[in-house]
């Protein structure tokens, strides 16, 4: 056996699990300490340089692989909500698919976990083959995608050199798979004993149930759960920080604020910052500077000639008419 290390690609999307991302590097890790050698190499590639997972866990990432790929593993986009999951896969299918032409192009192994298995089908690549994808998403990828032939009954579907898996924590099983497969059974063998994994799965049926039972379709409207996140941090209060905390992508939150408010998120957040310096100004004596400020403008005589366009009047004028 070559003495050059297996490369593994972990690419992440937008919005990922922290959890999926870094057992399976700790599993990857552990077989290079019991083998007491570097069999596997790994590093995480992203279009952002510190990609941020659902939880908040910041991983340092890398905007391309830095050598050719033995193994790429693309990381599933969480969420429950199909309608706003599928907008989310719509648009991160298109930054997937560059990597996924450079593992084809080293004729690298390619696994998708979860949702990921969209963008193998977005993409034609798993067209005639069998695969799975998420459970709660069997009936949009049958719908969507017909002629890949889907069998979401299964935990995990190996087709040549491309693997597919269902759901959340599946992830542990195609980590499995792939250290036994790339010929290291015994040491996959300690790694399930370390880390007191439960014994290999096959089916994710038993996992399903309807999604209406638990309280998705009782969350926050999305105009409550915008106004939650622009109270909270109105400074920092821009797209991309909007993006981040409800974990949307820029063009799947465009869509929302289009098809809900009928508006675009510039002008919801001109508008959002417009009404909390009006507050301000009516309720307190700060320093129209530090108001500016506080609301998330950098300069005060743009923010000045912005409320006079608005309002009618400056902001010191309509402090003195509305005190």
């Amino acid at each position: 056996m070559s003495s050059k290390p297996i490369h593994v690609v972990i690419w992440l999307p937008a919005n990922f699990y922290s959890a999926v991302a870094a057992t399976l590097v700790e599993m990857f890790e552990l077989v290079n300490m019991i083998r007491r050698a570097e069999i596997f190499s790994f590093e995480f590639v992203s279009r952002q340089a510190a990609a941020s997972s659902s939880s908040g866990i910041i991983f340092q990432t890398l905007a391309a692989p830095s050598r050719p790929m033995d193994i790429l593993i693309l990381l599933a986009v969480p969420g429950l909500n199909v309608g706003e999951l599928l907008g989310s896969l719509d648009d991160e299918s298109r930054h997937a698919e560059p990597i996924l032409a450079m593992a084809k192009h080293d004729d690298a192994i390619i696994a998708a976990h979860c949702s990921a298995s969209y963008f193998l089908a977005q993409g034609g690549h798993i067209d005639g083959k069998r695969a799975t994808i998420s459970w709660w998403l069997k009936g949009e990828a049958a719908r969507r995608f017909p002629q890949v032939r889907w069998d979401p009954s299964r935990l995990l579907i190996r087709e040549g050199k491309i693997y597919t898996c269902g759901g959340g924590f599946s992830g542990l099983e195609l980590a499995k798979a792939l250290v036994k497969d790339m010929g290291f059974e015994k040491e996959e063998r300690i790694v399930r004993k370390l880390l007191v994994l439960p014994p290999s799965r096959r089916l994710q049926t038993p996992y399903e149930f309807r999604l209406e039972d638990v309280a998705v379709p009782e969350r926050m409207s999305f105009r409550e759960r915008l106004e939650m996140v622009a109270s909270a941090n109105m400074a920092a209060f821009n797209l991309a920080f909007l993006a981040d905390q409800l974990a949307l992508s820029p063009r799947t939150l465009s869509r929302r604020f289009a098809q809900e408010l009928q508006t675009s998120p510039g002008q919801w957040i001109q508008d959002r910052r417009l009404e909390a310096a009006k507050e301000l100004l009516e309720s307190t004596q700060l320093a129209i500077s530090e108001i500016c400020y506080r609301v998330g403008y950098q300069d005060v005589a743009s923010f000045s000639r912005l409320f006079s366009r608005t309002t009618g009047l400056p902001p010191g004028e309509y402090r003195r008419q509305s005190q």
